[in-house]
């Protein structure tokens, strides 16, 4: 899972940052224009916006740009301004959720997990004879669970919350590595590959020089 957060405090960026990082892959920017330039270059999974930057509060300018870009993109405003005012500004602009500062990183995590789980859309998806939980993250056909690795997991239901959609390698390896960089470029195949051999044949195409897609009934 990739997350953006948009914090020009360095050191609770970096403090925040590190943490979070143990878990997702964190694009860390201080400035509106790179957060701009982020939103617009890569599709991530929660936005993190603290609001006062250098002074200003701009920070939820940003919302409807995020949410117009994707929708499926969750945002978290984190600020100092925590009166309920503040709070119901942000989220009749288009925040997911509304944390107030000082917070604690568990707290944070567990929020970024909930709004990820709120985002996936139905609990269960049925797709090519099988029934799949993406709370649970099981896969069945008829009584059997299909038994994937974690990363054949994730790669599968990466691709089934986006269903319709054609995923580029560059987006998986980035959704399903925190360090993506260093990860070689033909794991993505092999992983699909072992994937084909568990399920139903044809439920994940390839669309040549652009990626996979699990297409849509």
């Amino acid at each position: 899972m990739r997350i953006l957060m948009l914090e020009d405090d360095t050191v609770l960026a970096e403090l925040v940052g590190g943490y979070l990082s143990r878990h997702f892959r964190i694009d860390a920017v201080s400035e509106l224009g790179e957060a701009v330039a982020y939103i617009e270059r890569y599709r991530y999974s929660v936005v993190l916006l603290d609001r006062n930057i250098n002074g200003v509060d701009v920070g939820m300018s940003l919302i409807a740009k995020i949410k117009q870009h994707s929708s499926e993109t969750g945002v978290i405003v984190i600020s100092a301004y925590d009166t309920i005012a503040d709070k119901i500004a942000g989220l009749n602009l288009g925040a997911d959720d509304y944390l107030d500062k000082p917070f604690d990183n568990a707290e944070l995590l567990a929020r970024i997990h909930a709004l990820a789980r709120r985002n996936q859309g139905l609990p269960s998806v049925e797709v090519s004879g099988l029934t799949c939980d993406t709370l649970g993250r099981s896969v069945r056909s008829a009584e059997e669970e299909i038994l994937l690795s974690r990363k054949e997991n994730d790669l599968f239901f990466y691709l089934l919350s986006k269903q319709g959609q054609i995923i580029s390698k560059d987006e998986l390896l980035d959704a399903l590595y925190i360090n993506p960089q260093n990860i070689a470029s033909n794991t993505i195949d092999a992983t699909v590959k072992n994937l084909r051999k568990k399920l139903p044949e044809g439920i994940i195409k390839t669309v040549k020089t652009r990626g996979y897609v699990i297409e849509k009934a």
